[in-house]
């Protein structure tokens, strides 16, 4: 009788168990993996003013809250990971090695980072942005073998710029997206009143010019401007001035504006940040809460894009 009861509690045991053994060691393994920054070595090298070496993975993570905001959907953030490392590797060249000075990126240190957002959200946030380098790990943006200049900006009007319009040739993977839900943003307008004297004071600093006030709010306009509004020249008098110039000049959030005269003085209206080309932060956010990932993120702003393994 004792023989048969551990036959049966064995049956029973054996019935309940399978399934479960099953399930683990046939499951997908998954692929993410948090990884160990004070060790990785990805092979390539950030070197810094003061002769240290930074890798790569663990230079992105410094980096990325001073690119995009870290209260972006995940996904969101990863895009733009893998957009900052093929940036990167892109400039190093034939090389795996590049001095940080070169490069147009600021890091940001964890003690002005808590301080910034707070000790709780510090601790949710730092996690948020090593898994975007975690996950992403060595993944970069190649079109027909070549890694793509990943042109990348805050938030587009509704469609973004391609590259053809805006550089006349080249850059075959930018292509106009529809971004629409950019212009719900609370941060799609925003309006600058400059006067006439402070416009030419910035003029002269920059040109020689026998321009008066007068004369420049007689003939002060936008000459040349993309379908969607991205000024890329400002005639005043005779000067004909750059639109990402005077973007610039006045910390414009975008190149996206247009000129209105405004009770004596000069109101700039501008709309969207940054200047239109490649990824929209906020569209890649909002495809994000949609259930995007990373990949289909990037395959949607960047037009025939490949995304491999940096070693690849």
């Amino acid at each position: 009788m004792r023989y048969k009861m551990t036959y049966i509690f064995l049956g029973l045991f054996l019935f309940f168990s399978i399934p479960y053994l099953i399930t683990v060691f046939m499951a997908p393994k998954d692929e993410k993996r948090e990884i160990n920054f004070e060790t990785y070595d990805s092979g390539y090298k950030i070197e810094t003013d003061d002769g240290k070496s930074i890798d790569l993975e663990s230079y992105l993570w410094m980096i990325l809250p001073e690119q995009i905001s870290l209260d972006y959907e995940e996904e969101a953030l990863k895009a733009q990971t893998v957009i900052l490392r093929t940036d990167i590797v892109r400039r190093m060249g034939d090389s795996k090695k590049i001095e940080e000075e070169k490069l147009p990126y600021k890091r940001i240190s964890d003690k002005k980072l808590k301080e910034a957002l707070g000790s709780k959200k510090y601790s949710l946030k730092d996690q948020a942005r090593k898994r975007a380098v975690s996950d992403t790990l060595g993944k970069v943006i190649v079109y027909k073998n070549t890694y793509i200049e990943p042109f990348f900006h805050g938030l587009s009007v509704g469609t973004t710029l391609s590259g053809k319009e805006w550089f006349g040739e080249g850059y075959p993977y930018l292509q106009a997206k529809d971004s629409l839900e950019d212009v719900e943003s609370r941060d799609y307008m925003s309006v600058t009143v400059l006067t006439y004297g402070e416009i030419l004071e910035k003029i002269k600093e920059s040109y020689k010019t026998d321009l008066t006030t007068d004369q420049l709010k007689s003939d002060l306009a936008i000459s040349q401007a993309t379908k969607n509004g991205y000024v890329k020249q400002v005639r005043a008098g005779n000067l004909k001035i750059s639109g990402t110039v005077w973007a610039q000049w006045f910390s414009l959030a975008s190149n996206n504006f247009y000129l209105e005269p405004y009770d004596g003085k000069m109101r700039i209206i501008c709309l969207g940040q940054g200047n239109g080309l490649g990824m929209s932060q906020y569209g890649a956010h909002k495809m994000a809460e949609e259930g995007k990932d990373d990949q289909q993120i990037l395959k949607y702003y960047y037009t025939g894009v490949k995304i491999r393994d940096i070693n690849e």
